[in-house]
């Protein structure tokens, strides 16, 4: 039997964070793919264009990026997924604790959770959940 690749796209402009997640992720065991986009154009760039390749599993956003920021990715997202072959799930990864934010999040169908940094086993469980 043939394990299938599950698919995560890291979406944040902060290299180092891109690296302590792939390792943290690679930790777990699972059989995972880790495509790291520094912004969230190229991100939903690869996502338009996906026919004939696996769509992820899962997209880790972060909210603060220069140019496109998570809020400009999600109105984005809205307008091509209803051509994606499935729903995605997204977690945004953010280090705002500001309550604003967060009650966004919520009001947010697309997010299906907001993860502060910096990352812990924790918070990396809950991440894994959605995998």
């Amino acid at each position: 039997m043939v394990e299938t690749v599950k698919q995560v796209y890291v979406v944040d402009d902060d290299e180092i964070f891109h690296f302590i997640l792939k390792k943290m992720l690679e930790q777990n065991g699972e059989n995972l793919e880790v495509t790291s986009f520094l912004c969230a154009e190229d991100a939903l760039e690869e996502l338009q264009h996906s026919k004939g390749h696996p769509l992820p599993s899962l997209i880790i956003l972060d909210m603060n990026m220069q140019r496109m920021n998570g809020w400009d990715f999600i109105e984005a997202y809205r307008g091509i997924k209803c051509n994606l072959t499935q729903q995605i799930p997204i977690i945004m990864c953010s280090s705002s604790i500001d309550m604003r934010d967060i009650q966004k999040v919520k009001r947010t169908p697309e997010l299906k959770a907001y993860i502060t940094k910096p990352l812990d086993p924790e918070k990396m469980q809950q991440i894994k959940d959605y995998l």
